[in-house]
């Protein structure tokens, strides 16, 4: 089967799956309260469903089912060793979701979640038998099999963290995992050879069909939150496409294309975490001084800077600030956007 079809067939299959599984997740939330409740750090005023990743990774889990089917009839040919591989990351997938599913109802201490990505990472990494891994730096300084599976599972967990940390607008972490996992599968087409390229494909058709078909109800004003099961699940497959394809490569160049695609949520993580060192605060205990809640608050300043008085005494601060919230979102896809084809460019010419 082409490729080009197996990812247009693979996301509209996940799309379906998202697109129908999430109104359901909508009123079973509403039904039981669970609900992520407004406070002083966050944007929002009325409780919302906070468990939209349940649907991200039914459309998820389907869709891996279709594609064994699909190998077991011939259409597509996995092959031994991606045959192995895809378990494991669909098992790694199920780990990291529940921890994100449990924290979402019962709000986890930092310490036991974390210990709990931290093992699923490393059960991904050891029984990945070398296939993810980070096996050099740069392309040309192998790495010793301790330090290339402690390099990984640092890697696969901090990547999860940091689209955990930015989801902090409507529509802003899928939107964003969905222009970087456009990129990997990008450069799977167009250089096909590159190692596990059809993975690439596979798995990154899936995941955006899943994230179009959420983003219908998560974009502003959001009906669901992704949550934490989401944000884990995602930031994990976005870590698996990066190391399976990507920091395979020989090139220098190539093995930095990663931390382009995903510069923006990286550098908000790693702002995060200087800003509360600096502050001498607990680096997981939560802020709104993240980049989208300061894109926030300046597109709202400019908005209310072109109302008259008699505008800004009728309306309230909620409804000066609602029009700047699906604005702020867009600017920061544009962003995500230019590093994502600064990325497949650079990538296409080495």
């Amino acid at each position: 089967m082409p490729k080009l079809i197996l990812l247009l067939g693979l996301a509209g299959c996940a799309l379906v799956i998202s697109w129908l599984a999430t109104p359901l997740v909508i009123r079973t939330c509403r039904h039981h309260h669970v609900l992520d409740k407004p406070n002083r750090r966050k944007v929002h005023t009325n409780g919302v469903p906070r468990l939209g990743g349940v649907a991200l990774f039914l459309a998820m889990s389907v869709g891996m089912v279709v594609v064994l089917a699909l190998d077991m009839t011939g259409l597509i040919d996995l092959s031994l060793t991606l045959g192995h591989l895809l378990p494991v990351v669909y098992l790694g997938l199920c780990g990291f979701f529940i921890i994100g599913f449990v924290d979402d109802l019962r709000s986890l201490p930092a310490l036991p979640r974390l210990i709990g990505q931290f093992a699923v990472a490393f059960g991904v990494v050891w029984y990945g038998e070398g296939l993810i891994r980070i096996n050099s730096l740069f392309g040309k300084y192998l790495l010793a099999d301790w330090l290339a599976i402690a390099i990984t599972v640092v890697w696969i967990v901090g990547i999860v963290n940091t689209l955990n940390w930015i989801d902090g607008l409507d529509g802003l972490c899928a939107g964003i995992g969905g222009i970087s996992t456009l990129a990997f599968v990008t450069l799977a087409l167009i250089k096909p050879n590159q190692p596990n390229a059809l993975l690439t494909i596979i798995i990154g058709g899936l995941l955006i069909g899943a994230l179009i078909g959420f983003l219908i109800f998560n974009f502003h004003p959001a009906k669901i939150f992704i949550g934490d099961g989401g944000a884990f699940s995602l930031g994990y497959l976005l870590a698996v496409l990066s190391v399976v394809g990507l920091f395979k490569q020989a090139a220098a160049i190539t093995f930095m294309l990663p931390l382009l695609i995903l510069a923006l949520p990286i550098t908000d993580t790693a702002l995060a975490i200087l800003r509360r060192l600096v502050a001498g605060r607990p680096i997981t205990k939560p802020d709104n001084h993240h980049i989208h809640h300061r894109i926030l608050a300046l597109m709202s300043r400019a908005y209310r800077a072109r109302l008259s008085e008699a505008e800004r005494t009728a309306l309230s601060q909620e409804l000066q600030v609602n029009p700047a919230h699906r604005s702020a979102v867009l600017a920061l896809y544009v962003f995500a956007i230019i590093f994502a084809a600064a990325a497949v460019i650079v990538g296409v010419r080495t």
